[in-house]
């Protein structure tokens, strides 16, 4: 059974109340109707459980708790162990850690989410992955749709783009050759979208990494970091607006110039 995020629950519980049925709800999460089945299910229980809603023992030990936080200079507990050792042993607080727990994330909730955080990474630690692809590439005087793959530094945001005529594995092999070559080095980690020609199975954490792709990284030794699925903020966002129209422009940070100089095939000849 796919395990499905807060964000996901909190829709099925948004949606089933305006009428939307399994299926649907399957559909556009993406999961079988038997998860939304089961995910319905237990919230239909969690309504009828009468114990989320009883007083909590702690709560009758407010006004000491919030001694206790005075006293270590904390506007929220930050280690209910050593709160809960203190009350057992200084007022004799009959219930257990896990009831002030409880009763911590309900009096002390955690801080909203911010909208933006800004996550900075060392020099050489992570590279990000990805395909892209360019329809209407004047190549040979035609036409064509044609991939790129796209390397990027976290750090420096540095980047490296390879052309490719395919999307195989050798393919795949050959431009991070390629890319790591242009960056000057290899980065500790690479952080990939959740390719089949590097996950054949599964997804994320989770999935089964291609063995040769597994031995190609083991050999240059850095380690494949898949994104987790369906999870938008964590996909790899490497590619490129670039417009290789007939125009002769090109848009964001590559010239036509740039372009052009940036197309060998995998087998080392240039298109031309």
């Amino acid at each position: 059974m796919a395990r499905l995020s807060r964000e996901d629950r909190m829709t099925i519980q948004a949606l089933s109340g305006r009428g939307q049925s399994n299926r649907e709800l399957a559909r556009l999460l993406g999961v079988t109707e038997g998860t939304v089945r089961y995910h319905r299910q237990r919230e239909a229980a969690a309504r009828g459980d009468g114990r989320a809603h009883q007083a909590q023992l702690a709560a009758g030990y407010y006004e000491t708790i919030g001694a206790w936080l005075a006293a270590v200079e904390e506007a929220t507990p930050s280690n209910v162990a050593a709160l809960h050792a203190w009350l057992v042993d200084e007022h004799g607080y009959p219930g257990s850690l896990r009831s002030v727990q409880r009763y911590v994330r309900r009096a002390f909730p955690a801080p909203a989410r911010r909208a933006r955080r800004r996550v900075e990474t060392p020099p050489g630690a992570q590279a990000q992955a990805d395909w892209a692809v360019f329809p209407g590439v004047w190549l040979g005087g035609a036409r064509r749709t044609l991939p790129a793959f796209v390397m990027q530094l976290s750090h420096s945001r540095a980047w490296a783009l390879v052309w490719s005529e395919r999307r195989d594995l050798l393919a795949w092999l050959a431009v991070h050759n390629a890319a790591f070559t242009r960056l000057g080095g290899v980065a500790a980690t690479v952080r990939i979208d959740n390719e089949k020609t590097a996950i054949v199975a599964g997804a994320g954490a989770w999935g089964t990494i291609h063995p040769v792709y597994r031995r190609y990284a083991e050999t240059l030794r850095f380690h494949i970091d898949a994104c987790a699925p369906r999870s938008p903020q964590a996909n790899v966002n490497a590619g490129l607006s670039v417009d290789l129209s007939s125009s002769g422009s090109a848009s964001s940070r590559l010239s036509r110039a740039e372009c052009v100089n940036l197309i060998p095939t995998v087998d080392g000849d240039f298109l031309t």
